[in-house]
Parts: structure tokens; sequence; C-alpha cells
């Protein structure tokens, strides 16, 4: 639980919400469920789900949430309501509402022709080290990226549809409260595949892959047809007071009730065996020879050791079969490094345990109201976490947003200590939530303490390169953009990624 957190009556049962629930957090939102269940497992802080979220999912207001020590809640239920409106899906199909958002190809006008069939999934290089996530079927894992059209408003409005405009953007511009963008990660899969049934699925064109003198390169602009499952989904909106961004991730769960990762629903991949974070003496796990799980998971190798998972290989070092557009036998391995997505606990935050057990309510009595149609598969996500700056006032240009030697409050007398103790909920941290936060399917080989802690690592304010990365951790590498405010968001560089290319 947050350290700071408002909570009710000090601590209460997580199966006695019903009666508290109005009263949970500080939140400009009613709420009117119930939930029931038999004898309470453990205690949790109530962060309440509304029962107007199902089916059809509302805009979400915009307000001004307040910083420690107010409750974290209003962040993490924003997140999920966000997700459920992007996730929402057609009364004919399973495909989720986002993928009528705007993409890359609608926002810019680029200086490349493209065909009228070009993918809007590809992209299978993540960023950090620009590696490529291959599952256990020899697929590498396909990312989408969409806007809301708050995003593409103010994309139009400020005239930077071209490449040169975006270079030429003012550095203090940065993006409006009502904006959102999402990224997301798809499998390939058979159509026959029975689990499909609980995935949020689509069925599109992906980029061609091809191996071109030992490197792999993409041709979305002649597609294959396939089908994917949604796995995870990064949900990135805005708030008044908060243009950095709060970044939130979902990631795809098989049961329930699933209120943590500990819980073993979430079949993305597993958590460190033993829930303990890295040691800041093997920050990489490199020592570590411990079996993560025995079962597979879908990014996961069953029997892989803690030293041998989070590898990508080498791109030089990777066969591959065009016929089949598969990397046969070169499955990686990964798994979550940090259990809650905290430096400082394994234990995740009371408000989102809460606010999932919340969501699984409502969405059984929906389906036993008969208020979900068979192909609303939004039930089956879960809220991993969501980072953002808890002291808004230091979003800056130029700033790493980190509790590093970059932090304005590094010279304080207990910082270094507090933010050890205490992480996100230390009176010295910048950030809030969980400053740990990864999402396997996407940032599947930055998670190590000494890589990319937490999404602001690379979407800060700071110059960035061609690998998704700020300059000052690429310094041989092409600088994309400067600093600029607007750099918290890589719809920009990942557009002058693919002019450059």
């Amino acid at each position: 639980m947050s350290g700071n957190a408002k909570i009710v009556s000090g601590r209460v049962s997580i199966h006695a919400l019903g009666a508290l629930a109005l009263v949970a957090c500080v939140d400009p939102f009613a709420f009117d469920l119930k939930p029931v269940t038999p004898e309470p497992a453990e205690e949790e802080e109530v962060c309440a789900a509304s029962s107007d979220w199902l089916p059809m999912t509302p805009s979400l207001a915009l307000f001004k949430p307040q910083p420690h020590p107010d409750s974290e809640c209003p962040f993490y239920r924003a997140a999920w309501q966000t997700f459920l409106l992007a996730t929402q899906p057609s009364t004919e199909s399973s495909e989720p509402a986002l993928r009528s958002y705007p993409t890359l190809d609608d926002l810019f006008d680029s200086a490349k022709p493209h065909s009228k069939s070009r993918a809007w999934l590809g992209d299978i290089k993540q960023a950090g080290g620009r590696q490529i996530l291959i599952d256990q079927n020899g697929h590498a894992i396909y990312y989408g990226i969409h806007v809301n059209q708050a995003f593409a408003d103010f994309v139009d409005m400020n005239k930077l549809r071209t490449a040169q405009a975006i270079r030429d953007a003012d550095a203090k511009r940065f993006l409006p409260a009502g904006v959102a963008e999402f990224k997301s990660a798809w499998q390939e899969v058979d159509d026959a595949d029975p689990s499909l049934a609980t995935y949020i699925t689509t069925r599109t064109g992906v980029s061609h892959i091809a191996q071109v003198d030992g490197q792999i390169v993409e041709d979305r602009d002649n597609p294959r047809q396939t089908t994917l499952r949604l796995l995870a989904l990064h949900v990135v909106f805005s708030l008044p007071g908060h243009p950095e961004l709060i970044w939130a991730t979902f990631e795809h769960s098989d049961g329930a009730p699933d209120l943590t990762a500990a819980d073993g629903k979430r079949n993305v991949a597993p958590i460190h065996p033993g829930a303990t974070n890295p040691a800041l003496t093997d920050p990489n796990n490199l020592n570590d020879t411990s079996v993560v799980s025995e079962d597979d998971y879908l990014l996961f190798k069953g029997g892989t050791t803690a030293n041998a998972g989070n590898h990508a290989i080498p791109e030089t070092g990777l066969q591959f079969d065009e016929t089949s557009q598969a990397f046969p036998g070169q499955e990686t391995s990964v798994y979550r490094m940090f259990p809650a997505s905290k430096s400082n606990t394994i234990h995740p935050d009371d408000a989102i345990t809460s606010l999932n057990f919340n969501m699984q309510t409502l969405f059984t009595r929906a389906e036993a109201a008969g208020q979900l149609g068979p192909q609303d598969r939004r039930s089956h996500y879960r809220l991993v976490g969501a980072v953002w700056m808890d002291k808004p006032e230091y979003f800056k240009g130029g700033a790493a947003l980190q509790n590093d030697k970059s932090s304005p409050f590094v010279d304080e007398a207990n910082f270094a200590q507090d933010i050890q103790e205490n992480g996100s909920d230390s009176e010295f941290s910048i950030l809030a939530g969980e400053d740990r936060l990864s999402s396997t399917a996407m940032e599947s080989f930055t998670q190590a303490p000494d890589s990319f802690a937490n999404c602001f690592s690379c979407h800060n304010t700071q110059a960035v390169t061609a690998k998704g990365i700020p300059l000052d951790r690429d310094s041989q590498g092409m600088q994309l953009l400067p600093p600029k405010l607007l750099n918290v968001s890589h719809v920009f560089s990942q557009f002058l990624l693919d002019e450059s290319q």
C-alpha cells in the first residue's frame, strides 16, 4: 500500500468494500458496487470501480488528482477506465475500439510513398537495444501504436504533421490534458486456437519480415494477413497538471481471482522465484541459477533459470525462415524481475489489488446480468501498475525524471536511504506509483535496475536517439530529437525513426 495513501478506518478487508466504497478514496467518480465473496483473504486499501463503466464505458472526465498524502487511487481508476474505453469491442467482433483510433500513418505526413495496405502492426524491435522478442512458437511479437482523437487534434492544431515541423517544435511545448496513446503487444496465433475466446483479438496485416546481410528488416507496405491476440497494452494519458503523462500497463490473465502477479493467473510471463527483487550486488540476476518456473508461459519456457532469462538473441545470431516468417527454435524466455514493479518492496499497492478485485466483481455481475456480449474479453486483463510524477512541478526540459543523481533532492541528507527504503512513497520521490514498472511483453530485456528502471527512463524530456532512449545512454547513436517536453511521447520520435529508415 502507498505509505501515505488515504484509506478508510486504517485498513479494511477487501471483501468489505461494499459498505465502505462510497467514501473509499478522494475521487470524482461515484461508486455503488458491493463485492461479495466468502471469507476475507487479506486486508487491502479500498479503491473503487464504478458500475457505470460497463457495459459501455463513458469518456474519462478530466480532473486534477492530488499528490501524496492523498490516495493514489484516482490515477489507477483513470487508467482502468481509459483501458476499458480503448478495448471496448464492437457488437460484431472482439476487435477493440482502438483499432479505429489514429495511427502514426494517420497522424503524420510521410515523405515516403506508402501502400494503401500498409500494416499498422510491426516494429518488432523493442526500444532500448532494438532487440526482438520471440515467443515459444518461434514467432516475433508485433507492436502497434494508436492515439486518441485529442492527441490527433493536438498534432493538427500545432502543425506537427511533418518530420521537420516536429524537429522545429518549441522545446517548451507540452501535451495538454485529455490526450492518450496506446502501445499494444500482439502474438500471432492459429485461427482455430481455442484460447482465443479469452483474448482481445484482431485479424489484420503485419509487416513482412526478411533477413538481409544478417539484419532483420520489415516491410509494412507489403503485409501478410494473420490472426493475433493481445498480450499487453500500455495505456498512457494526461490529466490536468500532468503533462509528463501517466504511464499504466495491463496484461492478459487466464483466470480469476487475479489480484496480484503472485496469484499466478497472468500467463504472459512468470515472476521471479521466491518473489524477490534483484539484489543490489547482482542487479541482472547473473548469479541466480534458481528455476523461475517449471511451467510454460506465453513468453517463457518452463525450467528456465533466472540467469538464463530476459536475454535477447543478438540480431546477427538469429536464424530466420522467411517462408514460415518464424525464428524456429530460438524462443526468448522472459520473466518479471520486480514482482510488484516497485523498487523497495515485493508487495503490490493495495489500491491496485483492491481495484483489480472490484473490476473482476464488476465484470462478474455484468456478465450475470447479460450486459456483456461474448465478444467482450476485457475481463481477462489486469492492471499491472502505473507511474507518474508526484511532483510535476519538476517537469522540465532535458530532465531524466528519475529518483537518481539527476533528482532535485539528491543533495538532501536522507535522500538515498529514504528512496531505498520507501521507493516512490518517499517524501523525496518525484515519482509516484510503480517506480520499477515494465511490460514483460514490451520492455522484456531492460527490466534490470542498472538498465531502464521504469517508463520515464526512456520517456523523458532529454534528447532521444534511434534506439528510443535518451542520448546520454546512447552517445554514439543517431539523435532523432533534441531535448523537448514533447519527448515524453515517442509517437513523435517513432515517426522520425520510420522516416529515417
